[in-house]
């Protein structure tokens, strides 16, 4: 582990996300999304911060996510989003945590290895996003067959935005509107669970007739916007700030290549500085050429290929020195560089930059609790 790069984890920033999207969507409850160690921040140290400030349930994508959260002392409700097999639904249901139902055989599974014991379950249905979710056609059997069932308490109902974080709403409306006829019918059943969910970070930010009665959201508690295509209608703070420092500078003619491939080459009598990062760390080779570092408050170009650990800058003929902190992305002190922009830069997105820090990266933890509204 190189300590010279390393992520540091803002608490404060995680805490004042959360209490901006919780005041947007009240009285709606929010589901904090924490999958993929909490997309890359570090899942046990941001749950139970999490937590502490007030949340009672959280979302993961896999059983072995939720087993390292409850391990790890976190005892709030957990619901998991993909599926449970047989093997794993007992422990699942010893650790009381939430699983996800896409189909009628998910049900005989909870009852063939659980007897009478009761399991939690929240139901995922198919409006559009073409992954996984029951289906219309199978709606009518797979209700019935879940209200008759012996163990299965039925706590919540969701589905999925396929374009929620685009400016043309136009196809979320419709997935929407195929949940709202779903939610009606089985109303007029007398068949609704406590929690009804749909929302995720985009629509959180611009459908506010999605809330229902909880709101998932993972990349905005990050302090991302999903895209540059949602609106900004919750300030946010990113919570991680990507940083390493100079450890070589060379001087170098007019005419001198610079990395692999010989792709870039200085115009002129430059001082290039070398940093010990690369894509074995989360700077994605596909950035060469299309991004920019921050060293004492100015911006630099990255050039040449970006290798596996080390890029290198151009910094011309200004007075930077080894040692020198450099800011990937996060907000610092001097400056910023948004997760989004950089992300964008190769049609990427903010979940797959932050997801991609590797664990050869140090998270380092900071909390300099800064009160909620504090600039």
């Amino acid at each position: 582990m190189n300590p010279l790069t390393c992520a540091r984890i803002h608490l404060d920033r995680l805490r004042f996300n959360f209490c901006e999207i919780r005041k947007k969507i009240a009285p709606a409850r929010l589901i904090p999304v924490v999958k993929a160690d909490a997309y890359g921040h570090g899942a046990i140290s941001v749950s139970r911060c999490l937590v502490d400030e007030g949340a009672d349930f959280l979302a993961v994508a896999q059983y072995r996510e939720a087993m390292e959260l409850r391990d790890s002392g976190i005892h709030v409700p957990i619901l998991i989003f993909g599926r449970l097999f047989p093997d794993q639904i007992p422990e699942a249901l010893r650790a009381g945590f939430r699983i996800t139902l896409f189909g009628v055989e998910d049900i005989n599974w909870i009852e063939r290895v659980t007897g009478n014991q009761p399991v939690h379950v929240h139901v995922n249905v198919e409006t559009g996003m073409g992954r996984v979710g029951v289906l219309p056609e199978q709606e009518p059997e797979f209700f019935d067959h879940l209200r008759r069932s012996r163990c299965c308490v039925w706590e919540g109902l969701y589905s999925h935005f396929a374009t929620s974080d685009e400016t043309d709403k136009t196809y979320a409306r419709e997935q929407l509107n195929r949940f709202n006829v779903l939610i009606k019918r089985l109303e007029n059943k007398g068949a609704l669970p406590p929690m009804i969910h749909m929302a995720n970070s985009g629509a959180v930010l611009d459908m506010p007739d999605s809330y229902f009665t909880a709101c998932r959201s993972g990349i905005m508690l990050y302090g991302h916007y999903p895209s540059s295509e949602t609106s900004r209608s919750i300030p946010l703070r990113q919570v991680m700030t990507f940083k390493t420092a100079v450890t070589h500078l060379r001087r170098l003619p007019a005419g001198h290549n610079v990395s692999y491939g010989r792709r870039w080459k200085t115009e002129r009598e430059t001082t290039i500085a070398v940093l010990p990062v690369g894509y074995a760390d989360g700077v994605r080779r596909h950035l060469t050429g299309r991004f920019q570092v921050m060293i004492g408050g100015r911006y630099y170009p990255v050039v040449g290929t970006i290798t596996m650990d080390q890029i290198m800058v151009d910094v011309g003929d200004d007075p930077v020195t080894v040692g020198d902190d450099v800011l990937i992305w996060g907000d610092a002190e001097n400056g910023r560089i948004q997760v989004l922009d950089v992300a964008e830069a190769i049609g990427s997105i903010p979940y797959e930059m932050t997801c991609g820090v590797s664990r050869r990266v140090q998270r380092v933890v900071v909390d300099d609790h800064c009160p909620i509204g504090a600039d």
